[in-house]
């Protein structure tokens, strides 16, 4: 037959469209078997992490150079080439390693990792360069720079004080907040006087969280209470949240001056009769504190004492 007549009967166009596939087939096949070759040549993040979880930081380094020749912009396996590279005290590959990093991540930790190895190698500048940079930047709370022997080349130089100042405000902020400071008069272990002169109680009172709390530990006989205490930096005023083991739960707010935290709760009960209760806490002298309750029916207009409570440091 000829081709049109192939073609008019449809055996011609079934045979090209069996053609067609068969050589789609064949291409696959060859994409696949160069894939396949290309994975079985090409080592993987996977064993150099197994590797480096292992410590076996040459064979590590050796893996990752491999990866970072054939993927230039793998900002992880740079990374990890850099530490391998440290860790074998190469410290000058290891900035080169790290330089790669940073140009494509910005990563706090490979800058902070860059300060350790310039600190090995004595070039201190830019040492204390990429330090504040990588403190600035937002570093994590796991490092130690106090402890840290990378670092031990930077400890007497002056700058160094400064680096510390960087990362306690970066990673304790309420220590350098003044209003979270105010209640600090507080905390210490304190014996808990009645204005008779009584012993009514034991109270151990402890900053929590880097300064960002006070925690209150109240016991005396049959009776025991806890708090939390912290400056709200939204309403700019001093909480207390009150438990106790007879079942209250009370929140007290206020604001701390003239020497003394004062502090309120307002109770409304069933019956919508509001009444206030306040504690005062005076700041006598380093060793003693006074703590004064007091309650209004009237908005404030009339105190009536509830307690009256001594405070003497335990020695």
């Amino acid at each position: 037959l000829e081709p049109a007549n192939l073609a008019s009967s449809g055996l011609y166009s079934e045979q090209t469209n069996m053609n067609k596939q068969s050589l789609i087939t064949l291409i696959l096949l060859a994409i696949m078997c160069t894939a396949n070759l290309s994975l079985a040549q090409t080592p993987t993040i996977q064993t150099a992490a197994e590797l480096f979880k292992a410590q076996k930081w040459d064979e590590a380094a050796q893996l990752y150079e491999e990866i970072v020749k054939t993927e230039p912009g793998n900002g992880r396996a740079w990374y990890f080439l850099a530490m391998s590279r440290h860790s074998l005290g190469q410290y000058q590959p290891a900035v080169e390693a790290f330089q790669k990093n940073i140009a494509i991540s910005n990563n706090p930790n490979a800058m902070y990792n860059l300060a350790c190895a310039y600190s090995r190698l004595k070039q201190t500048d830019q040492a204390f360069d990429w330090l504040e940079k990588s403190l600035k930047s937002g570093i994590g709370p796991g490092i130690n720079l106090s402890t840290d022997a990378d670092l031990e080349n930077l400890r007497s130089d002056v700058r160094f004080k400064a680096m510390l100042e960087i990362y306690d405000r970066k990673t304790k902020p309420c220590m350098f907040v003044p209003e979270a400071r105010q209640f600090d008069f507080w905390v210490g272990d304190w014996d808990v006087y009645s204005v008779q002169g009584q012993k009514v109680a034991s109270s151990r009172i402890e900053s929590f969280s880097e300064g960002c709390g006070i925690l209150e530990n109240w016991t005396t006989v049959g009776n025991t209470g806890k708090s939390i205490n912290y400056f709200d930096t939204n309403t700019k005023k001093w909480t207390q949240l009150w438990v106790g083991s007879g079942g209250a739960a009370t929140m007290y707010v206020g604001e701390y001056a003239d020497n003394k935290m004062v502090i309120d709760s307002v109770i409304t009960n069933k019956d919508g009769k509001k009444t206030i209760n306040r504690m005062t806490f005076f700041h006598l002298d380093t060793n003693t504190v006074r703590q004064l309750g007091e309650a209004s029916n009237d908005d404030g207009k009339i105190w009536t004492p509830t307690f009256d409570f001594k405070y003497i440091r335990k020695k």
